[in-house]
């Protein structure tokens, strides 16, 4: 069973967490509870047959802005879900270091939904994303995992989002980042494929974002029993690069980048 969210008045949790952890971000699961506890009504509201997960969110100050603290926390569905396959969504909230007041919040809606492959944690992308003069971006990387030990799978999946006080915007869909995947025999025989990808971020432009530049690495292996050792041969990396450009609302996300 997940645990909840306790929503303690914010005096109280306000006079719990030392200064040094607020400014900090070393413990997350006190800072996501002052947060949440300290917000108007109006930011994020409670849901009902929703629930939070403090422990499995994180929070990041932002290096280049550390006036600002990221927030990220799965919220999942607890009225509508499957117990195998449970739905759920990410929280997002821009406060101020200082004092928890949000500046800016979203939910990413489905983003930690789980079926065939299960939400296995989030991290926040603080990387230098300049796209514009006009917005400060920074990335959510869910991650997510298979349970067949002869079909492992994993994977983890970016979605970049720029900031302008008061407002959150979401620049691109799912990202697959990295993905590690293979079949065998759980003893040796297999072959097995991973892909590493990377962003860059192009030129500027007069008008609108920059391209997204992503870089792709593709490696491929096979393992087999030769006597009794287990041999493992690898083929030549396989390199590819692709251009994504905003068009005015969003970058739109190839079906090869796409999850799987």
């Amino acid at each position: 069973m997940r645990p909840t969210l306790l929503l303690l008045p914010a005096l109280a949790l306000a006079a719990a967490i030392p200064a040094a952890h607020a400014q900090q971000c070393t413990n997350a699961v006190a800072v996501i509870e002052h947060a949440y506890a300290a917000r108007p009504a109006d930011v994020l509201p409670d849901r009902a047959g929703w629930r939070r997960e403090p422990y499995a969110g994180t929070c990041r100050i932002w290096p280049a802005h550390p006036e600002l603290t990221l927030l990220a926390v799965p919220v999942w569905n607890d009225r509508d879900s499957l117990p195998d396959a449970p739905d759920g969504d990410l929280e997002l909230m821009v406060v101020d270091t200082a004092s928890a007041t949000p500046r800016a919040w979203s939910v990413l809606r489905g983003a930690v939904d789980s079926d065939a492959v299960r939400f296995d944690g989030v991290t926040l992308d603080t990387a230098r994303y300049r796209l514009d003069d006009a917005h400060w971006t920074f990335g959510v990387r869910t991650r997510f995992t298979g349970s067949s030990s002869p079909n492992p799978y994993s994977e983890t999946r970016l979605r970049l989002l720029a900031y302008a006080p008061g407002h959150l915007q979401m620049l691109t869909q799912p990202i697959s980042i990295d993905i590690a995947q293979g079949e065998w025999d759980t003893r040796c025989a297999g072959e097995f494929r991973t892909i590493a990808r990377t962003l860059a971020v192009g030129p500027p432009r007069p008008h609108g974002f920059a391209d997204l530049i992503v870089r792709e690495r593709e490696v491929e292996r096979r393992s087999a029993l030769r006597g009794d050792q287990c041999v493992d041969t690898e083929r030549p990396a396989i390199q590819r690069s692709y251009r994504l450009r905003h068009d005015g609302t969003a970058y739109p996300v190839l079906d090869a980048l796409s999850p799987y």
